[in-house]
């Protein structure tokens, strides 16, 4: 068996042959750029929904934990509210109408449990290019233990 290198075939046919697809890449370019922007911004909304979700979650569960050591439901529903303010605003961000209440597993007596729900309305029509919905609403709970050597007011 003989082993030859074989010339390359010559793919090009002259200067006639690419004048018509002169400019082809710019019209590509320009029809496919829409196109990767609003990818661009779903990936944006998407990140701006996870993030508020977690620090909502955060803010829920930080909530939740001065909720359980509060000295009884009427100082813990003052509690929730005040933990909750500091926590989203340590965030750097605001919810348009954050919403804290009591859940309804909350037990106050002695080895209960306090559950604390947080929801929060993210504004999405800030990013401009795409007619993104207005808003998006996020919801957090978290539970914790009351202590089962505590006194209950």
């Amino acid at each position: 068996m003989r082993l030859t290198k074989r010339r390359p075939r010559s793919t090009d046919a002259g200067p006639a042959r690419w004048r018509g697809e002169r400019g082809a890449s710019v019209i590509t370019f320009v029809l496919l750029l829409p196109v990767m922007v609003a990818f661009a911004e779903l990936i944006v909304i998407g990140g701006r929904v996870a993030v508020t979700k977690a620090d909502v979650q955060s803010a829920a569960r930080e909530a939740a934990r001065q909720a359980s050591i509060a000295s009884g439901p009427g100082t813990a529903d003052n509690v929730i509210n005040d933990a909750v303010a500091v926590a989203l605003a340590d965030k750097g961000f605001r919810c348009q109408s954050p919403s804290v209440n009591l859940g309804s597993s909350t037990l106050f007596i002695r080895g209960g449990r306090v559950e604390v729900v947080v929801t929060c309305t993210v504004q999405l029509s800030d990013i401009a290019l795409l007619t993104a919905p207005g808003t998006v609403t996020v919801t957090g709970s978290a539970i914790e233990p009351i202590d089962q050597y505590r006194v209950i007011n």
